[in-house]
C-alpha cells in the first residue's frame, strides 16, 4: 500500500513538468488547465480507490469505482484537451 502513495505522489509530482514543457507547444486557458487538473485527479482517485479495494478482498468495488472514477476522468481530460487546448502557432517573419 506504500508502494502506490509512492507511486501517486510520483505522478503528482511529475505532471507540473510535464504540463510546463508541453505550455511551450500549446496554448492553455483557464478551461483547459481546470479539465486537465479535475481529470487527472478523477483518474489517480481511481488508481488509489480500485487497488485499496483490491487490497480489501472487494473485486466488485475495485471494478465499479474504476468505472465510475476513471472513465469520467478520461472524458474529462479529452473534453477538455479537444475543446481548450489549442496549438501555439509561431508566426514566421517577413
Amino acid at each position: 500500500m506504500g508502494m502506490l502513495w509512492f507511486v501517486i505522489g510520483l505522478i503528482v509530482g511529475v505532471t507540473p513538468i510535464v504540463a510546463y514543457a508541453a505550455n511551450s507547444r500549446f496554448e492553455f486557458d483557464l478551461w483547459g488547465w481546470l479539465g486537465m487538473a479535475v481529470g487527472e485527479f478523477m483518474i489517480l482517485f481511481a488508481i488509489a480507490w480500485t487497488v485499496a479495494s483490491f487490497a480489501e478482498g472487494e473485486p466488485r468495488a475495485a471494478s465499479m469505482g474504476a468505472i465510475m472514477f476513471g472513465a469520467p476522468g478520461l472524458v474529462a481530460m479529452t473534453v477538455s484537451w479537444r475543446l481548450f487546448v489549442r496549438k501555439r502557432t509561431v508566426k514566421q517573419p517577413r
